[in-house]
């Protein structure tokens, strides 16, 4: 018997006695942790519904709202790289590091209502990108809770909502203290009256943000406890035990971690391609979603004349349907390829798109009607990719910093865009980007699958390298 195989019995029999985890222990856990995506969804999707009670209580526009909520991309990319960084070195941790970021999320979801300026409620946008990041990072594939939450919010934040009124004011005898809302405070003259807006209730969003932070924050807290839990499984170290049984993979130089060869079997041209379309499909499928999830309730009510409730309810039923098609294309994943399968999802969404803005545009039937389907085909776009990208290449962590990079750049681009267009042309260009938006990612869509049916998929490769060094190995 070799040293090693006798190290390895010697570990089995050191730890024969230690306590191992039951299967309901496991899944206990796991359903915490996508409960953790629940909590995402209930600080980062709170500034849809609540939107255009930040506009009035910062007295500003459309445009500036856009761009402090796209802090949240700017801290997405950071954030995940500083969370990777934290879990390679306190691997042992992960269950504090998710608490503390829940944490810090809940404290500044609180103060986002009291925020005195746009440039501070960037900042606190910016640190809840950089928390979500860090606290998604142990769980990256639990995402099945998100819109859960999403879906959540509108219902207990519509009660604090104000309510606003357009009414006719004489030119001659303009009121000084009316509050005017953007978009429908742009004033429209008439022969001798102007169109103003007037404040009925007055918004209490404090409180929607204060449920939001308080259920999270008492989520936070069955981490802590796992935490606690989680030592008793952690007395032997695995390493020094076992020793040299367990062999380390080689380690990889700079360059070759960021050379896009390495991720796609030594073909650099080849992975250049991959990785420029990669960045681009994820950069607009990452900011349309953020376009779509704060914009849907501000157009519905600025074009279409929705009451309040009513476009909560709206905003309510596409986050049912986001999470309707999370789990029914998981599903079909099992048995239709996945490059098909991103190619059924964009040209459905690009379809919905485009019926939109022939129908939905002064169509509220329409709109409700159309709202369902494009959030099913929405859900999907970014795990779907994820696979895609991984059944084509390597995923290394250079290519998931690609994809997140992506993720981010894309959210800043995406709302800035929606923001100065929405203010400076009007609601209806929230549905011109979202075609706009569409149709790019059926066309990268179109580009990945042909390029990446150039070589293949990477299991394919491994199979033909392994059976090259068995050829090389029989031939010696």
């Amino acid at each position: 018997m070799d040293t090693e195989t006798k190290k390895e019995l010697e570990f089995q029999d050191i730890n024969a006695g230690k306590a191992s985890k039951s299967t309901v222990a496991k899944v206990t856990e796991t359903g915490f942790l996508v409960a953790t995506w629940l909590a995402l969804g209930l600080y980062l999707e709170i500034f849809g519904p609540t939107q255009k009670d930040l506009v009035l209580k910062l007295g500003t526009d459309y445009e500036h709202i856009a761009v402090a909520i796209s802090g949240r991309s700017v801290g997405l990319f950071p954030g995940c790289v500083l969370g990777g960084l934290l879990v390679d070195r306190f691997g042992r941790w992960c269950h504090v590091m998710v608490a503390v970021c829940l944490d810090i999320a809940a404290v500044v979801t609180m103060a986002i209502p009291y925020s005195p300026s746009v440039e501070l409620l960037w900042v606190f946008c910016f640190i809840g990108g950089l928390v979500e990041s860090k606290s998604a990072t142990p769980m990256i594939l639990l995402h099945s809770g998100y819109g859960i939450g999403s879906f959540v919010i509108p219902l207990y934040t519509n009660p604090f909502l104000a309510l606003v009124k357009t009414v006719d004011v004489p030119l001659e005898n303009t009121y000084s203290n009316v509050t005017e809302m953007p978009y429908i405070n742009h004033t429209l003259l008439y022969t001798n009256v102007t169109q103003e807006t007037q404040i009925i209730k007055q918004s209490r969003i404090e409180y929607s943000y204060m449920i939001s932070a308080g259920l999270v924050l008492i989520h936070s807290l069955s981490f802590y406890f796992f935490q606690i839990r989680e030592r008793q499984f952690q007395d032997v170290n695995l390493e020094k035990t076992i020793g040299k049984s367990i062999k380390p993979e080689k380690d990889r130089s700079l360059i070759e971690m960021v050379n896009p060869a390495t991720c796609t079997g030594g073909r650099t041209c080849y992975g250049v391609q991959l990785f420029l379309l990669i960045f681009l499909y994820f950069a607009n499928a990452g900011g349309g979603e953020r376009v779509v999830a704060n914009f849907i309730r501000s157009f519905s009510i600025d074009q279409l004349q929705f009451s309040n409730d009513d476009a909560s309810y709206i905003n309510t039923a596409f986050w049912i349907s986001f999470t309707v098609g999370r789990v029914v294309f998981s599903v079909a994943a099992r048995w239709v390829s996945i490059r098909i399968l991103i190619l059924i999802q964009t040209s459905g969404l690009t379809v919905i798109a485009i019926l939109m803005n022939i129908f939905a545009k002064h169509n509220t039937m329409a709109h409700w009607v159309l709202v369902q389907p494009l959030g099913v085909f929405i859900a999907p776009l970014w795990p779907s990719c994820v696979a895609w990208t991984d059944y084509h290449m390597e995923l290394t962590g250079i290519g998931m910093s690609i994809i997140l990079l992506g993720g981010s750049v894309g959210g800043i681009c995406h709302l800035r865009l929606i923001g100065y267009l929405y203010e400076n042309f009007g609601p209806q260009t929230f549905l011109y980007q979202v075609m706009g938006y569409a149709g790019l990612a059926l066309l990268l869509a179109v580009a990945l699958d042909v390029v990446g049916s150039q070589h293949g998929n990477r299991f394919l490769w491994n199979k033909a390298e392994r059976e090259k060094e068995v050829n090389n190995s029989e031939r010696l």
